[in-house]
């Protein structure tokens, strides 16, 4: 079951009434949230539920035993067990199957949205550890519930401990008409990104180049590397746009996980609005850390850094070559930005903000384009190969019957990134305008784009991109 089902709108529906009626009893109401968050488990497979109860337990006991513990040596120890543990769960259930060699007894198990389950409990660990918390969940019931929580399950954002329990243990869950209404935007706006303009981007065009790109031009490929460039966006926003606006309208603070992040100037400013969650997550836990005990060797300390970060982050995501190029040329690019911060301070000054500004937005999504290839690519021959094709005779003759082609693409591509580039300015009035409407009216455009979605699911639709992580 996932957020392109009907099967999903229905459960959350069901989910979020009971809740709202055992509101101001917590023990009938969180009982509710962890049923609802173990059937859509359930719903996804039979191991899922049991895979994530047991594991999730054995975090919980490391994460009691750290904070009862009074030897700094124990409490290591402790967490590099949950580490290894978390590390271990996504080698095991992501990446052998990567590398072909997964024993036949754990075929038959799946462990959907490992990736983001492992973070989640990784980043608990870690905030009793560093003492973020000022003390580990002592419900095992409630810990559940944080770490099953259905609508960031399986591709986040991840949402931190500290707020999540103090909501969750509150007496009466506050949801006010603001919180409704911008919920209910969310979830409209991320319905709208995915399932009707990322879908019709990809079904339409990009996965017919990526799966094909030997038989079509050098320009098209040129084209569908820069257009997948922004459907990746609209599909993994638009996915947290539903999980962020859900969580909302129970009344839960999950942070938004993307800001804009085509406006960048550079590859540093891009992780600031790109995926925040996990940024966040790799800056508290790893970067920080890393950096301050190389904080010696000044920017060479910042350097490895960086580098470490970025080389983990593509084997994140992949193990094939692709994904590890993918995450040594961001560490690249942001090497760069750290060395040459201030000649780049200086050129800035002598260069009018219209035209520094727009360059410099410019080069940053042309890198994102040509990085962002080796991250759809199957692997790292097909990307080398679609690279080559692209600068092997790209001729723009043609631009003109291809607009006659994908006359809608072009339109979608080129309206959204234009809105992309100036929503920013009104953004934050439309959402004030939003949260004082009538909660009929958001209602009803809830409902009204859903149903509208759905007529485009009968177009063709491909899964979300991030569920494979």
């Amino acid at each position: 079951m996932t957020f392109n089902s009907a099967q999903f709108f229905i459960l959350w529906f069901v989910i979020q009434i009971l809740v709202l009626i055992w509101n101001t009893k917590p023990l009938i109401r969180n009982s509710v949230l962890l049923i609802g968050n173990l059937a859509f488990l359930l719903s996804i497979g039979n191991s899922l539920i049991i895979l994530v109860l047991l594991f999730s337990l054995s975090d919980f006991i490391f994460a009691k035993l750290i904070h009862e513990s009074n030897s700094d040596a124990t409490k290591r120890w402790l967490m590099r067990f949950s580490v290894l543990q978390n590390v271990a769960l996504i080698i095991v259930f992501r990446h052998l199957d990567e590398w072909q060699i997964k024993p036949d007894f754990l075929s038959f198990i799946k462990f959907v949205g490992v990736s983001f389950y492992a973070f989640r409990s990784m980043s608990y660990v870690f905030d009793v550890y560093y003492e973020n918390l000022d003390e580990p969940e002592p419900n095992l019931l409630n810990y559940w519930t944080f770490i099953s929580f259905f609508p960031v399950f399986l591709m986040g954002p991840i949402q931190t401990a500290p707020n999540f329990f103090k909501h969750l243990n509150a007496p009466k869950w506050v949801i006010d008409k603001s919180q409704v209404n911008y919920g209910a935007f969310l979830i409209s706006l991320g319905v709208v990104k995915k399932f009707i303009l990322s879908n019709y981007l990809a079904v339409n065009f990009v996965e017919r180049i990526f799966d094909a790109y030997l038989y079509f031009t050098p320009m098209e490929n040129f084209l569908a590397a820069i257009i997948q460039t922004l459907n990746l966006y609209l599909d993994f926003s638009g996915y947290t746009d539903i999980a962020v606006g859900i969580s909302m309208l129970m009344g839960f603070q999950i942070m938004e996980n993307f800001n804009f992040p085509f406006l960048s100037q550079n590859i540093t400013e891009y992780w600031k609005r790109w995926h925040i969650s996990l940024s966040q997550w790799f800056n508290q836990y790893l970067y920080f850390p890393l950096s301050y005990h190389l904080r010696t060797w000044k920017k060479w300390g910042t350097t490895l850094s960086v580098f470490v970060v970025f080389l983990i982050s593509g084997i994140w995501h992949g193990t094939h070559l692709n994904f590890v190029l993918w995450g040594l040329m961001h560490a690249a690019a942001l090497i760069w930005d750290v060395w040459t911060s201030d000649l780049r301070l200086k050129i800035k000054k002598n260069i009018p903000v219209y035209i520094y500004k727009p360059l410099s937005i410019l080069l940053t999504f042309a890198f994102l384009t040509f990085s962002g290839v080796y991250f759809k690519s199957a692997n790292l021959e097909q990307a080398n190969q679609m690279i080559l094709r692209i600068f092997s005779g790209l001729d723009f003759s043609l631009f003109g019957d291809w607009l006659k082609l994908y006359p809608y693409v072009a339109i979608i591509f080129s309206a959204t990134l234009i809105i992309h580039w100036s929503m920013p300015k009104f953004y934050t009035l439309i959402t004030d305008q939003v949260k004082k409407l009538p909660v009929w009216s958001t209602a009803i455009l809830l409902v009204a784009v859903i149903f509208v979605a759905f007529q485009f699911q009968k177009m063709g639709s491909v899964p979300f991109y991030y569920l494979e992580f």
